[in-house]
């Protein structure tokens, strides 16, 4: 009866060299007639001239732009345009740009004083000659990065009408100290800050909707419990501590309840409860094992894993346990279920004719099955979506040991998130905007 439990646990727990096995905007850029947005990025300025933190900025501005594959980058030798000295753009150079095809100018400016680094930002819209964005971001010196980001998200809303994810964090468990612990990173992998000094196993790190808290699983008291984490105060609560295995925690999407896995009843079961730890409510009535729950957006739904019909398949039921519906009918083992931003898909780890764990995704509703990740002798497993609902991060060992990789819905631009270092990082949860 706990076999799938027992083997989703040494999955994740057994951070090794191997495992077991040794969004609609993204959809209408891969439609006939979609144009990416033309962006010109003009040389940042740093006083009378351009400094390392000014291209710092800089580099990380395209990389945001780059990565959300909605601009086309458009370099200023490739139409002849010299920018000036002073970076801002005059009218004859957005009429050249706007001849050439271009939508956007953007540039910035950086001032350094005695108490904070300034980041002034700004872009204009060709067409018309017309600045259409000038703030001011400001903070230390080491928020350099952050500043860039957040200048990326403002240029998303404006151009696209779509927040951007660059100010996003990920959470995963990393054996970096000696014991599995949570960290957290910007969505790019910069600035990796530990979170948790559990001196234990930690397992399953979830975001609350605000962003201002994680779920986790750890062994911290000898016991598999489930414990709720403050970001901001680093308080920590332990909300459900039965007798046996207490994990897989997911939050719901008004931030009222977490639903989690058990075996206090023997097999697992999926259960509900609040993130005080109070008012328990059992979902799953099932001899066998259901485990690792996910709330669709709505709040509606909840997709798990189970066993029921002999093999490890993702099912959905309604949140409170009714109606349940089987989702996934390929392959004899598919677990780990997430359900997209905007609900459209449900992505999972998935074993293929090789019997290596990839990345698939399901439509919701069935009609469209399709695998992420490219078969090879490795495994990708534990995926989890960015916000904008193009992006998926997951954990991977197809460089030795495992490390945190993000790669598009179609399977496109992987990229390592975690770098090559004594260490297994794994379990990511990308946080809300």
């Amino acid at each position: 009866m706990l076999k799938l439990v027992s083997l989703i646990l040494l999955l994740i727990v057994s951070i090794g060299n191997t495992s077991v096995y040794s969004a609609e905007v993204f959809l209408e850029m891969k439609r006939k007639g979609f144009r990416k947005i033309p962006l010109m990025i003009l040389p940042f300025q740093e006083g009378s001239g351009k400094n390392e933190a000014a291209s710092i900025a800089e580099n990380v501005l395209r990389a945001d732009l780059e990565r959300s594959l909605v601009f086309e980058l458009i370099e200023t030798s490739d139409i002849g345009f010299i920018p000036t000295s002073e970076g801002a753009p005059d009218a004859q150079a957005l009429a050249k740009a706007s001849k050439a095809g271009v939508q956007g100018l953007v540039w910035a400016k950086l001032i350094v004083n005695e108490k904070e680094w300034v980041l002034e930002s700004y872009a204009y819209e060709t067409s018309n000659r017309e600045e259409v964005i000038s703030i001011r971001i400001s903070g230390k010196k080491r928020l350099i990065r952050n500043m860039a980001h957040r200048f990326s998200d403002i240029l998303t809303l404006h151009f696209t009408g779509e927040k951007g994810i660059a100010q996003t964090k990920i959470a995963y468990i990393s054996d970096l100290s000696g014991n599995k612990e949570i960290y957290v990173m910007d969505y790019d992998g910069a600035n990796k800050m530990r979170v948790t000094r559990d001196h234990s196993i930690v397992l399953s790190p979830r975001w609350s909707p605000s962003g201002k808290k994680l779920v986790y699983t750890s062994y911290r008291s000898g016991n598999p419990n489930i414990y709720v984490l403050d970001m901001k105060t680093g308080k920590k609560k332990m909300i459900a501590s039965f007798s046996g295995l207490n994990y897989s925690p997911a939050w719901s999407p008004v931030e009222d309840r977490i639903a989690f896995a058990t075996t206090k009843d023997g097999n697992s079961e999926i259960y509900s409860i609040k993130s005080n730890g109070s008012d328990l409510k059992r979902l799953s009535f099932n001899k066998s094992d259901d485990l690792s729950p996910t709330w669709s957006p709505t709040g509606n739904k909840i997709a798990f894993t189970s066993d029921r019909g002999g093999k490890p398949q993702i099912y959905i039921m309604d949140a409170d346990g009714a109606n349940v519906n089987r989702l996934t009918f390929g392959g004899d083992y598919n677990t780990s279920p997430v359900w997209s931003p905007k609900g459209e898909w449900i992505a999972y780890a998935c074993r293929n004719k090789e019997r290596r764990l990839k990345v698939c995704a399901d439509r919701a509703d069935g009609t469209q099955s399709i695998v992420v990740t490219e078969s090879g002798p490795w495994d990708d497993e534990a995926p989890s979506w960015g916000q904008n609902g193009r992006e998926l991060i997951f954990t991977s060992n197809r460089f030795g040991k495992s490390q945190i990789f993000s790669i598009h819905l179609d399977g496109s631009h992987l990229r390592r998130l975690t770098t090559s270092n004594p260490s297994n990082n794994i379990s990511p949860a990308w946080s809300p905007r």
